[in-house]
Formats: structure tokens, C-alpha cells, sequence
């Protein structure tokens, strides 16, 4: 089967995955140190002025993101694991399929 140019360049970066992820942690590592060397020199607020406060930002926004959703999660979509096997409520689907359409049960 021949595959597209984004078919090849998805499995070209499946294939390559460690590579590709050394390659973005160190670029990341490199933003920090450069936001060390090269201040932004603009600042709205006092922790903006330090150096690698929008990473550290960043990286707590993402955590918080992940624990909210996954409370979220567990509180209003998760059910328990005989959710929908729960024998004390039958309904009416159970039973004989020949007694349910003549209605005889």
C-alpha cells in the first residue's frame, strides 16, 4: 500500500520518536537558558522580570490542567465497572424474544 507524503512523514516520526522528543526537551532547555541570557524586557507584573517564569508557568498551567480534568473525570463521567449490568433494575429487553413480541411473559 502506498502511503502520502503525511503518511510517510507520521511514520517517519513514529520510527523516530525518542530522537524527535531529545530534540524538542533540548530545544525547551535552550528558551530557558536564552531567556537567562536575553531578558524579555517587558513586564506587566514583579515575576515576570524572572528568568524562566513563563516556563515554570507554563509547566504548573499544564499540571493543573491534567488534575482538574481528571477530577472532572472521576467525579461526573467515570461509572462503576457493572454500571450497565446492574440486575436489580431490569429492563425490558430481558427475557424471551418470542414471549417479548406477542407479549406474552
Amino acid at each position: 500500500m502506498k502511503l502520502s507524503k503525511l503518511g510517510r512523514a507520521l511514520e517517519w516520526m513514529h520510527d523516530h520518536s525518542k530522537l524527535l522528543s531529545r530534540i524538542m526537551l533540548t530545544v525547551m532547555a535552550l528558551l530557558v537558558i536564552a531567556n537567562f541570557i536575553f531578558p524579555a524586557g517587558y513586564d506587566r507584573f514583579f515575576w515576570e522580570s524572572w528568568p524562566g517564569a513563563g516556563a515554570a508557568y507554563g509547566l504548573f498551567s499544564c499540571f493543573v490542567i491534567v488534575v482538574v480534568s481528571k477530577f472532572l473525570g472521576y467525579k461526573f463521567l467515570y461509572r462503576p465497572e457493572n454500571y450497565y449490568n446492574n440486575e436489580s433494575k431490569p429492563n425490558e429487553l430481558t427475557g424471551d424474544p418470542a414471549k417479548r413480541e406477542s407479549g406474552d411473559e
